[in-house]
């Protein structure tokens, strides 16, 4: 038997597009308890240390970026402009990634999803 999911807003903003649904609401479907669990895991990963929240969804999006998973960077993308992140920073976190880990296609492919977020 699942628990009820918890009522009222998100802890953390989602995507900005009307049809997204995050990987942990999918997770949810299967198992509340490990959704909470991983719920938990990032909270205490982004509570450790001394990076502020625009920092940390910064270093967030180039990795989200450089693994090409659109789900997870459109969510820290919303979470970034939410903690101050302008638009100009966030395009140029995955224009860094050109000649590093990442070739055109997937960097072309990630500046779409920002400017999906940023309208």
């Amino acid at each position: 038997m699942t628990t009820p999911k918890p009522s009222g807003p998100p802890v953390y903003p989602l995507s900005k597009q009307d049809t997204f649904v995050s990987n942990l609401d999918r997770l949810r479907e299967t198992s509340d308890a490990v959704a909470d669990a991983f719920r938990g895991l990032r909270r205490a990963a982004d509570a450790h240390g001394t990076l502020e929240a625009k920092q940390r969804e910064l270093c967030l999006l180039a990795a989200f970026a450089a693994i090409r998973n659109e789900g997870g960077f459109r969510v820290h993308c919303t979470r970034a402009t939410e903690a101050g992140a302008t638009a100009e920073e966030i395009e140029q976190v995955v224009i860094l990634l050109l000649g590093t880990s990442l070739g055109l296609v997937p960097v072309v492919e990630a500046l779409s999803w920002a400017h999906d977020e940023l309208q």
